[in-house]
C-alpha cells in the first residue's frame, strides 16, 4: 500500500481560538477519519512520525529564528491571529508549534518512505510560506527543505524538485532552496494574492485571476513535463494545497473538487511515469470542502497506486 503519514497531533486545537482563523485545522483528522470510514486504510495502516530533533530542526532553521518563536509578538505575526500576544508563549507551542513540529516530522517521513516505495503521503505539512529564518502565513516551519537538506546531506538525494500548486506562493520554500543550487522550485500561483511581493524562483508559473479548471490543468500538463526534464530530479515534493477551489475565501481560482482530484492524480502520475519518487503533502486549503477534495483526492491516487508503488520505476 502507499504509505500515509499522520499524527494525531498534528491537528491544532486551542479551546477554540483556532477558529479566529480561516484555516481548518483539524482536517487532519477529518482526512484520516474518513480514509477509515470509506475502508481504504484501517487505523494500523497509517505510520507515525516522532518529533524531529535538535539536530535535523537545526539544518534548515537558523538558532536566532528558533528562539524569536518564544515571543508572543513574533508567533501572533505568524500566525495571523492577534489575541495569540496575549496568550502564554507556552500554551501557544503546545496547541500550535507543536502540532506544526510533528507535521515537519511527517514530511521528513514521508519523503524517506518516497525513496523506498515511490511514492508516500503525508497528511499534514506543506508549510511554504517558513524559510526556516522567517515564518508568516500560518507557517511557522520549513518542513520541505527541511527534508530535502536531511536527506541530501545523508547522500540519499542529489537533485530535488518542488512542485507547489497551492494558490499561494511558496515565497519560503522558495527563499530556503534559492542558495542550494541543487533543489528547485516549479510553483503555480494565483498573481494577485498574498504574499506580496512575490519572490524569485527557478520557475514561476503566475497564474491570471479567476483563472478556471480547464486552463489551470493545460498549465499543469504544459510545465509538468518540462520541469521534470529540465531539472531531473532524483526527488519530487508534491505541495498539493486546496485553497485552489473555486469556494476558497483566500484566492480567486476557480477549480472543482473534480478538477482538483483530476490535477494530484495527473501530476503524481506524470512524476511516477519517469520513475521519480514523489512525497505529497497537504498544504493550505480554507474552503468548506477542502478536506473533502483531499479525501477524493488521495482515493484517487490509492486507486491507482495502491499494489504497485513501484509503478513507473525502472528496472
Amino acid at each position: 500500500m502507499v504509505p500515509i503519514v499522520y499524527h494525531p497531533g498534528y491537528n491544532v486545537t486551542a479551546c477554540g481560538l483556532e477558529r479566529l482563523h480561516p484555516f481548518d485545522s483539524v482536517k487532519y483528522r477529518r482526512i484520516h477519519d474518513e480514509l477509515i470510514r470509506q475502508g481504504l486504510r484501517r487505523p494500523a495502516d497509517f505510520v507515525r512520525p516522532s518529533f524531529p530533533s535538535r539536530q535535523q530542526m537545526s539544518v534548515v532553521h537558523d538558532p536566532d529564528y528558533l528562539r524569536s518563536l518564544r515571543r508572543r509578538l513574533t508567533l501572533a505575526k505568524i500566525l495571523e491571529v492577534p489575541i495569540v500576544a496575549l496568550l502564554p508563549v507556552a500554551f501557544t507551542h503546545w496547541r500550535v508549534l507543536r502540532p506544526m513540529c510533528l507535521a515537519m516530522a511527517g514530511t521528513i517521513l514521508a519523503s524517506r518512505l518516497a525513496l523506498e516505495h515511490g511514492l508516500a503521503i503525508n497528511l499534514g505539512g506543506g508549510y511554504h510560506h517558513a524559510s526556516g529564518k522567517r515564518g508568516h502565513g500560518f507557517c511557522a516551519y520549513a518542513d520541505v527543505p527541511t527534508a530535502l537538506a536531511l536527506l541530501r546531506r545523508e547522500g540519499r538525494v542529489r537533485s530535488a524538485l518542488i512542485i507547489d500548486v497551492d494558490a499561494h506562493q511558496g515565497d519560503g520554500n522558495a527563499d530556503a532552496v534559492r542558495a542550494w543550487g541543487w533543489a528547485h522550485v516549479l510553483d503555480f500561483y494565483d498573481v494577485n494574492i498574498f504574499p506580496v511581493p512575490k519572490v524569485a524562483e527557478d520557475y514561476p508559473v503566475p497564474l491570471p485571476p479567476a483563472c478556471a479548471g480547464e486552463e489551470y490543468l493545460e498549465l499543469v500538463r504544459q510545465h509538468v513535463p518540462k520541469a521534470l526534464e529540465r531539472f531531473r530530479p532524483d526527488l519530487v515534493t508534491y505541495n498539493a494545497g486546496s485553497d485552489v477551489l473555486a469556494d476558497d475565501p483566500l484566492s480567486t481560482l476557480r477549480l472543482t473538487p473534480a478538477e482538483l482530484d483530476q490535477r494530484d492524480l495527473e501530476i503524481v502520475t506524470a512524476v511516477r511515469e519517469r520513475g521519480v519518487p514523489l512525497a505529497m503533502v497537504l498544504s493550505g486549503g480554507y474552503g468548506p470542502r477542502s478536506w473533502q477534495a483531499h479525501v477524493r483526492s488521495i482515493e484517487g491516487i490509492l486507486a491507482r497506486f495502491d499494489g504497485s508503488v513501484d509503478w513507473g520505476k525502472p528496472a
